[in-house]
């Protein structure tokens, strides 16, 4: 049923598209308003161009955001790089851009008497309700503009706006919505268990001698390498802390509000502390943990006082760009370096543990035999202990719904399907293979028959909106697959 939906809707929305891409042959007369030449491109999309004046504008907001967030103070330019802050402007100034094209390819016409009632009822152009030209000439002087470009940006505004009614006006029919939510509603809870078969394989026994005989083997060499290579980090961390903190925001007491904390703090009581007076948010409901960190993750001030403390310790007030913060260090370990020859034999025996099959087979097979009766007898606890020694996933108390037919982000197949919804409260279903333990029991069933009117009119709303969002997506996709971005990294 869901593969049958998901199919009408792709043909529906490609449809839709077909339709739009065929109309705009009708409206190819429009006369878009010009923009000012002579600014300097850091990309094209198609032939459009994206401006530095754009993007530096786009970006200085995306800055003043994130700074705002972080307690009012600038950004380096590593803060920059790490947060990919310039990457995620253009890539929104691109898709502004495809959807301006998309418009133009949907006939979306905006003429010149529109730009100008638009920027008329602007509230911060007018004096005594009314528009003033002066007013409008000098604010757009004030802030780099010439008319004709401001007047293209109101244009582009407006197209943008005329999309996404196009989009707002697909609609589901009220049928659709009501049968989607009975899919919805009609739901099996289970508990559960999934381990992959090569998890396993460090239970498999190896010998001494069988490592001797594979190390001494030259063949096995350039496997090695590429083992310890897959996991450097494993083998090679740096040195890192684990640490609380308290943050008072910078203003003429906050020196004073941290020393008077520092007089109340000690190791028992400084997370309970922290929860109360740190200004950091994130800090409120952990206690101000800042969990294990290598050095630059935090500011340079920070880590420098963070990294020459001893475990136990707790720091005298330090400044920040944030503000004022006591640090509390919980942990330290130091950094390790482990070379090929030093781990070779543990790699030896993970290799020949993985090469083992007949042996992983049978201890597949009952692992499983185990864990299913664990399942029938409720026995959560044995499936959880297991689990976790192997890294499986554990799955407790889960609502598989008959629309997505997923549980725990595991995709059924029909059949799956169809023997869980058709299966007792009780029953412990079997849907591994040959490649894992995938083992469901269900706990009980919830019938989505009955469907309230204001549940429905939610729905049917919810429906809409994805609809809309999914077939502009879809265009957009279609069209960043053909088009030609060009960009400039040295104006980035």
């Amino acid at each position: 049923m869901k593969n049958a939906f998901a199919n009408k809707m792709s043909y529906f929305i490609l449809t839709f598209l077909f339709l739009i891409i065929i109309a705009s042959f009708l409206f190819s007369n429009f006369d878009g308003v010009g923009m000012g030449a002579g600014s300097k491109q850091v990309a094209s999309v198609d032939g459009t161009p994206i401006t530095s004046q754009e993007y530096q504008s786009a970006l200085n907001r995306q800055v003043e955001f994130f700074s705002q967030m972080m307690g009012g103070s600038g950004m380096t330019q590593k803060q920059l790089e790490e947060m990919g802050i310039k990457q995620s402007v253009l890539n929104g100034l691109i898709q502004q851009k495809l959807i301006l094209n998309a418009a133009d390819e949907m006939g979306v016409v905006v003429s010149l008497p529109q730009v100008k009632e638009e920027i008329k009822v602007m509230p911060y152009f007018q004096t005594n309700n009314r528009f003033d030209v002066n007013r409008y000439r000098n604010m757009l002087q004030g802030n780099g503009y010439i008319p004709t470009q401001f007047e293209q940006l109101v244009a582009n505004d407006i197209k943008q706006k005329k999309v996404d009614e196009l989009f707002a006006s697909l609609m589901v029919s009220e049928s659709a919505a009501q049968d989607m939510m009975k899919f919805k509603n009609n739901a099996v809870v289970v508990d559960g268990v999934k381990i992959s078969r090569q998890a396993l394989a460090p239970m498999i026994s190896v010998s001494e001698q069988e490592i001797k005989d594979f190390l001494a083997n030259p063949d096995n060499q350039k496997n090695l390498e590429a083992m310890y290579s897959e996991n450097f980090t494993k083998y090679n961390t740096s040195e890192e802390v684990k640490a609380r903190h308290i943050l008072i925001r910078e203003d003429e007491k906050a020196l004073e509000k941290i020393q008077k904390i520092k007089s109340r703090v000690n190791p028992k009581n400084f997370a309970t502390i922290a929860s109360k007076e740190t200004e950091d948010p994130t800090g409120k409901d952990n206690g101000g943990d800042l969990g294990w960190f290598s050095s630059g993750r935090m500011v340079p001030e920070f880590e420098k006082v963070a990294f020459s403390m001893n475990q136990g310790e707790i720091s005298e007030p330090v400044k920040t760009q944030f503000g004022y913060h006591l640090i509390y260090l919980e942990g330290k370990k130091a950094a390790q370096v482990q070379p090929l020859e030093s781990v070779k034999p543990e790699l030896a025996r993970l290799s020949l543990q993985k090469t083992k099959s007949q042996d992983l087979d049978q201890l597949l097979a009952s692992e499983q035999e185990r864990l299913m009766k664990a399942l029938e007898k409720n026995d959560m606890k044995t499936v959880e202990s297991f689990a976790k020694k192997v890294d499986g996933q554990i799955i407790q108390n889960k609502e598989v719904n008959q629309l997505e037919q997923e549980i725990a982000q595991n995709t059924l197949s029909p059949k799956e399907v169809d023997q869980l919804f058709k299966a007792s409260p009780g029953t412990v279903l079997n849907f591994g293979n040959v490649g894992n333990i995938f083992l469901v029991k269900v706990i009980n069933k919830k019938d989505g028959a009955s469907i309230k009117p204001e549940e429905l009119k939610k729905e049917w709303s919810t429906q809409n909106q994805t609809l809309s969002r999914e077939a502009k997506e879809e265009l957009l996709r279609m069209m960043n697959n053909k088009a030609k971005v060009v960009t400039n990294p040295a104006l980035l």
